[in-house]
C-alpha cells in the first residue's frame, strides 16, 4: 500500500509509492502529469474500430495512427488497419487535398470497402484542409464520410459521441417500415461478451436487437437504424447525441436504461424496455436463483474508476452484494453524482474528471484494497498493493446472469488471496 507524508501542520506533501515519491498537490495545469483525456481522432477511430468491411482513413501525420493503433492494442482491443495519408513537412506547407483524394480512390480498388471514414487531425485541420471537398471529388464506390476530428476542438468523449451521430444521420436510411418490438443499442462500440449476453437477455424477453451501432455493425445494419422502435443508450455521454439525433430523424424514441449487472438491475433493464415498448413479460423468479451464495467482504475499500453509466451500474452490483465502494471516479458529470452518493453511500469519496495525480492521492488517502478499473489505471495499482481488476474493456463479461457469475468469481479470487 501506498503511505503518506504529512509536512507542516499535517498537510500532505508527498506521496509514498514504492521507491517514487509524488507531490502530495496538484500543479496549477502548466504541467499535466498523464492527462486522462485525449485527442477527437482517438474517439472517432475508437468509434468505428469494429465496423465490418470498412476502411480509416487518418488524413494527417503517420505518428497519429502508429501511436492510436498502438494504444488499442494495449487497451485489448483487435485495432483494424487504420491507413494515413502520412503528410510530410511539404504537405502541411503547401497542402495535400490531392495526395488525400488519391488515397481514398487506392484504398476503394485496392479493399472494395462499404464504408470509408475520413478523420482530420490536429495538422490538417490546423492548416485547413479540406477533407469534405476531397471527400465529395473522389470517384470511389464504397460509401465516403469525412468526419473533423482535429485534437485542439475537443476530447476523445466528444470525437466518439460526434462520430456516432454522423454515422447514424448519414447511413440511416429515412421512410422504412418500423418492427414493433425491436431495439437498436447505441454506444456500444466492443463486440465482446458483453454484446452477446445482452442479446440474449432481449432475447429472452422476445425482443430483437434491429441495429448496433457500432460494434461489430456493417453498413446495411446502420442503413436499418430507423425500422427499430426504440433505442437503447448503453454509453450515455457517447451514445445520447446519436440517439437524440435518429429521434428527430425518425421519431425514434430512446431511454438510458443503465447496464444489467447483476440479477435485480436484469429485471429492472427488462422491465423498462417492455414498458416502453408495450412488451408483455413476466420476470423469472428462478432467473437467479442458482447464482453462487457470496460471502461479501463488508471490510474491502473498493474504488471504481469508468464513465458514468457504467460507474452507476458497478456501484449499485456492489452495494448489493454488501460492498460499499470507498471511492468512485467518473470521467464526466452527466447527473449521476447524485445516483452515485446514494448507491455508495455518504463515506464514498466521488471524483469527477480528475488528474492522474488527483486519483493517486485519493486511492492513498482511502487505503484502497482493489481498483476496477481499465488500463488506464493499472500504473496507479502496480507497486502499490493495490490489486487490479479491469472491467472496462470488452474481454470481461459483466452483464446478466453471466455477468454475474463471472464478476462474483473474481471478487471471490481475490478475496482468497
Amino acid at each position: 500500500m501506498a503511505s503518506t507524508a504529512p509536512g507542516a501542520g499535517g498537510a500532505l506533501d508527498f506521496i509514498v509509492y514504492g521507491n517514487n515519491h509524488y507531490p502530495g498537490w496538484i500543479m496549477a495545469g502548466f504541467a499535466v502529469r498523464i492527462p486522462r483525456t485525449t485527442c477527437r481522432l482517438f474517439g472517432g477511430i475508437k468509434a468505428t474500430s469494429t465496423l465490418k468491411n470498412t476502411a480509416i482513413l487518418v488524413h494527417g501525420p503517420k505518428g497519429c495512427v502508429y501511436h492510436i493503433n498502438y494504444i488499442l492494442g494495449m487497451r485489448g482491443d483487435r485495432p483494424p488497419e487504420i491507413f494515413s495519408t502520412c503528410l510530410e513537412e511539404d504537405d502541411v506547407i503547401f497542402g495535400a487535398e490531392e495526395r488525400l483524394e488519391n488515397a481514398i480512390n487506392e484504398l476503394d480498388a485496392a479493399l472494395s470497402p462499404d464504408l470509408i471514414i475520413v478523420f482530420s487531425c490536429c495538422a490538417s485541420s490546423i492548416i485547413g484542409e479540406d477533407v469534405a471537398g476531397a471527400v465529395h471529388a473522389s470517384n470511389a464506390r464504397a460509401r465516403v464520410i469525412g468526419i473533423d476530428t482535429g485534437g485542439f476542438e475537443g476530447d476523445h468523449i466528444s470525437g466518439c459521441a460526434e462520430t456516432l451521430s454522423r454515422l447514424a444521420t448519414e447511413l440511416s436510411t429515412p421512410g422504412l417500415t418500423k418492427k414493433p418490438f425491436a431495439v437498436n443499442i447505441i454506444g456500444m462500440l466492443r463486440a465482446g461478451p458483453d454484446l452477446q449476453e445482452l442479446k440474449s437477455i432481449l432475447a429472452n424477453a422476445q425482443i430483437e436487437v434491429n441495429a448496433v451501432l457500432a460494434a461489430d455493425a456493417r453498413v446495411a445494419d446502420l442503413e436499418n437504424l430507423g425500422r427499430a422502435a426504440l433505442n437503447l443508450v448503453v454509453c450515455e455521454v457517447t451514445g445520447k447525441n446519436a440517439a437524440e439525433a435518429l429521434e428527430q430523424r425518425f421519431g425514434t424514441p430512446y431511454i438510458v436504461p443503465g447496464l444489467p449487472i447483476g440479477p435485480g438491475p436484469t429485471r429492472e433493464f427488462l422491465e423498462e424496455v417492455t414498458r416502453e415498448l408495450g412488451v408483455p413479460w413476466t420476470p423469472d423468479p428462478e432467473s437467479s436463483s442458482n447464482l453462487p451464495v457470496q460471502h461479501s467482504r463488508s471490510d474491502w475499500k473498493i474504488a471504481v474508476v469508468s464513465g458514468p453509466t457504467r460507474a452507476v451500474s458497478m456501484t449499485r452490483f456492489l452495494a448489493g452484494i454488501g460492498i460499499e465502494p470507498a471511492m468512485v471516479v467518473i470521467d464526466i458529470d452527466s447527473g449521476n453524482v447524485d445516483r452515485i452518493r446514494a448507491l455508495a453511500g455518504e463515506r464514498c469519496r466521488i471524483l469527477v474528471s480528475p488528474e492522474q495525480n488527483e486519483i493517486r492521492e485519493a486511492l492513498a488517502d482511502c487505503r484502497i484494497d482493489i481498483l476496477i478499473g481499465g488500463m488506464m489505471e493499472l500504473p496507479l495499482c502496480t507497486g502499490t498493493g493495490i490489486r487490479h481488476i479491469d472491467m472496462m474493456h470488452g474481454s470481461q463479461k459483466t452483464l446478466g446472469e453471466a455477468g454475474t457469475r463471472n464478476l462474483l468469481s473474481i471478487l471471490a479470487e481475490e478475496r482468497d488471496e
